[in-house]
């Protein structure tokens, strides 16, 4: 999963579980950002799919690429956040500069994936029907989308994202945070070779991001690689001839007795036992700091941290049915309540 336009200042690269009542899966989060945490984009691997990465490299803020192992062909991935149609055409200039390197780097037999916050509207003139299609939710291309035209037909790319047909609400990838202005400026580029393998390009307004930006699903027909281990990774072996050597089974003897020694608990285990700010006593029961009933302040602050998300939920499930003015403030004032709770 590609993330666009994602602000992240932990580490780059960091492997967690997540746990719900549902199921259990681990994923995998490759962000590339800068120091100024103002733009950013990313993967996001779940599961096995881990061991199928070859490589993760990041360019800037704004562009990184991410190569997956196939069957008989390998994909490179590139997720990109290009600037918004209002800034300089030099920036513009410069981004996509530096997206056609990202893009000549990549392995020539390669299937190449664009998945991009494109900030681009394309249109439905009858002269780029070869690369864009007939199913654009706008009329007229922008500046940013005769850009994005010209670098997809330069590198022999297809805009996937305006060639299926469907309602406009699952063409909307942006909506503005209160107001009903809709857009679709998230796009997906796929090779022309391999355009036949893209299945269906549309948008899920169900999951809430809140980035004003719907999750849009691109189902491609892929055969991925079978491998169960990465090549490089092998297992380290111990140099045991050196116990042999004169003064190293000693030396190592005395290190491990140390070891061993800082490691065991000396004095009273009721001492050690009592440090825990949870402890129980020796009949079982808990100890008297901890015996009350009352709420404590965590807790509270738990329930509160908990509420509120669940309230937002719900007033943007009621805007998204019925999108009357009071809905989307109702919305909006319960988006400003959960940053509250966030930076109290």
């Amino acid at each position: 999963m590609a993330i666009c336009s994602y602000v992240y200042s932990g580490d780059r690269v960091f492997s967690r579980q997540m746990m719900s009542f549902i199921l259990k899966f681990r994923y995998h989060l490759y962000y590339s950002g800068g120091e100024r945490a103002e733009h950013g984009v990313g993967f996001i691997v779940i599961g096995k799919q881990m061991k199928r990465v070859i490589r993760w490299k990041p360019i800037n803020d704004r562009i990184c690429v991410l190569r997956i192992k196939g069957k008989f062909f390998n994909y490179s991935l590139i997720s990109i956040y290009v600037p918004t149609n209002e800034k300089p055409d030099d920036t513009k200039d410069a981004f996509y500069e530096s997206l056609d390197k990202a893009y000549r780097d990549c392995p020539r037999k390669e299937v190449k994936i664009v998945i991009e916050d494109a900030n681009a509207h394309v249109g439905r003139e009858q002269f780029l029907y070869p690369i864009i299609g007939t199913q654009s939710l706008h009329s007229a291309t922008n500046d940013n989308g005769l850009r994005l035209v010209t670098f997809a037909a330069a590198r022999r790319m297809a805009i996937n994202s305006t060639y299926f047909a469907c309602k406009d609400i699952r063409k909307h990838t942006w909506r503005h945070a209160i107001g009903s202005t809709y857009s679709q400026i998230d796009h997906v580029l796929v090779d022309e070779r391999h355009f036949i393998d893209v299945i269906d390009v549309r948008t899920f307004r169900g999951p809430n991001i809140d980035l004003g930006h719907y999750l849009v699903i691109a189902k491609i027909r892929a055969r991925l690689s079978s491998v169960t281990s990465q090549r490089n990774n092998r297992t380290m072996r111990f140099n045991i001839q050196r116990f042999s050597a004169e003064g190293v089974a000693t030396e190592y003897r005395q290190k491990l007795d140390e070891r061993i020694d800082e490691t065991n608990v000396t004095g009273n285990v009721q001492q050690h036992v009592g440090g825990c700010p949870r402890s129980c006593d020796y009949n079982g029961t808990r100890s008297d700091r901890y015996s009350s009933a009352a709420p404590t302040k965590r807790l509270i602050r738990l329930k509160v941290s908990q509420r509120v998300p669940n309230e937002k939920n719900a007033s943007r499930n009621r805007m998204l049915v019925i999108g009357t003015r009071l809905n989307r403030e109702r919305y909006g004032e319960a988006r400003s309540a959960e940053k509250r709770t966030h930076c109290e």
